[in-house]
């Protein structure tokens, strides 16, 4: 039974640091949680789990839960002061004109920015595929306004803010003289994928058709 309270702590703890991940790759979550670092970013938060169920154990915490709920509160207790622990920061230092966090944060950072390398790595050359297949004969004149309403429209849970984002995105593209048309069409494509993913962004260029083209 001991067992099963550390693996129930361990899958906790885990879960946060996947649902991270998850959130900054949305074009391609199972992609990047394949990645190494990525893989080492999870098991660390399952390591601070079982490491926190432990001095709870050691120390017999109980957190004052009533009669037949000590489990329960150990454990959920064990996975909160994880993950509260591994995003605090001891002290802060000044590096030239910058402040760094010196404490487990810190440790997260680096790793966080592996995964980030690793999965931007990985994902460049398919993205830059995907997007040039994809987009093939798009005229980004034709395509600016109607392609980004018509991928919102196929999606049901894109945040205002989201969508804000890409028209703010669109503008820019639209208003930057420096760009060639190739190039719009290219990045058009790319601020999409972040958000709609692959095959949304294909099947709306399809339905559009000669409309975009």
């Amino acid at each position: 039974m001991l067992h099963y309270h550390y693996a129930v702590v361990a899958l906790l703890a885990a879960a946060v640091g996947a649902v991270e991940l998850v959130a900054r790759y949305r074009d391609a979550p199972g992609d990047a949680l394949r990645r190494s670092p990525a893989i080492l970013y999870v098991a660390l938060h399952a390591a601070a789990g079982m490491t926190a169920l432990h001095f709870v154990d050691s120390f017999g915490w109980t957190f004052g839960a009533p009669h037949g709920a000590e489990r329960l509160i150990q454990v959920s207790a064990a996975g909160l002061a994880a993950m509260t622990v591994l995003r605090s920061g001891l002290l802060t230092i000044r590096v030239g004109s910058t402040d760094v966090d010196v404490g487990p944060n810190w440790v997260l950072k680096i790793i966080l920015g592996a995964a980030d390398r690793a999965v931007d790595r990985a994902r460049a050359h398919r993205r830059s595929t995907v997007v040039g297949d994809i987009m093939r004969d798009i005229d980004f004149e034709k395509a600016k306004a109607a392609l980004p309403s018509y991928c919102l429209a196929l999606m049901q849970n894109v945040s205002d803010e989201e969508q804000r984002d890409i028209g703010q995105e669109v503008a820019s593209l639209e208003a930057d003289e420096q760009l060639g048309m190739e190039a719009k069409t290219l990045r058009l494509a790319l601020v999409l994928l972040n958000v709609v993913g692959e095959d949304v962004l294909r099947a709306s260029v399809d339905k559009l058709g000669d409309e975009i083209r």
